[in-house]
């Protein structure tokens, strides 16, 4: 006997309801990126993680644990290229994540040297422009193209996540009196920053992905901004690499709550 196409197709419906996962399924999180998702000058560094320094005080392993996620993936590392992320991080990631948070540019655009070349004491007004005369070249000529590959990676690799990708504070404080640059420097660098994020933010609307701005959070907060209220790093000695990094204030109270509020209810 011909079995009814309507009944077929009823019957069918427990085994799709069975198959569909939880509404409140902890999320399968994945945390990709460089330093300032790694956690770099937050402390508390992973041993297991090398040269990544990547730290139990950053957003992502704040936000995995507020969110109770499994099987977290903290791939972030310290000096990472959007090159390294689609290489080294990207292929780290199962295609049943549900959750992915991604922080990186900053280091296509050589931000760390023209830190060095605008921030220090010994350095000069030629030096500084140059430096940044270089990374706006980068950030206009070369970023474009590698962020839209990375974030089409990013949907091959993990088709079902909600992703979110964060831009980066202003790390200056201006308009006050701070061995750390000149005060045009430091407009000119959180400039710089403002074009970094408003490109960020473009890809990712055009790959609809969510944008975590973390600027107003950190706005009073730059470097410069005077004893108890950076949550940035100034020059940190011996340890150089942690400089102009955020403290545990800067990822729990200004990379956290954009990224919170960014990936939507739990």
């Amino acid at each position: 006997m011909q079995r009814h196409p309507f009944l077929a197709a009823l019957a069918a419906v427990p085994l799709v309801l069975a198959a569909a996962a939880p509404a409140d399924a902890p999320p399968r999180y994945a945390a990709l990126g460089d330093s300032y998702a790694a956690g770099v000058a937050a402390g508390d560094y992973d041993p297991a993680a090398g040269d990544c320094h990547r730290s139990a005080n950053a957003y992502p392993a704040l936000w995995a644990a507020d969110h109770g996620a499994t099987g977290f993936l903290a791939a972030a590392c310290n000096g990472a290229t959007t090159a390294d992320v689609r290489s080294g991080q990207l292929p780290r990631v199962g295609a049943d994540t549900t959750v992915l948070t991604l922080t990186v540019g900053g280091n296509d655009l050589g931000f760390a040297g023209a830190a060095v070349d605008c921030l220090q004491p010994l350095t000069t007004e030629a030096r500084c422009a140059a430096a940044l005369d270089e990374s706006g070249r980068r950030l206009r000529e070369e970023l474009p193209g590698r962020l839209s590959a990375l974030y089409d990676d990013v949907r091959t690799a993990a088709p079902q996540a909600r992703v979110v990708v964060t831009g980066y504070p202003h790390l200056l404080r201006t308009g006050t009196t701070c061995l750390i640059g000149t005060d045009p420097r430091r407009l000119r660098f959180n400039a710089l920053t403002d074009e970094l994020d408003e490109l960020i933010r473009r890809q990712a609307d055009a790959h609809g992905f969510a944008f975590a701005d973390v600027r107003t959070a950190f706005e009073g907060h730059g470097v410069c901004a005077g004893a108890g209220q950076e949550w940035i790093t100034g020059i940190v000695l011996p340890r150089v690499w942690e400089s102009f990094h955020p403290t545990p204030d800067g990822q729990s109270l200004g990379y956290l709550p954009a990224v919170t509020a960014a990936t939507g209810p739990r």
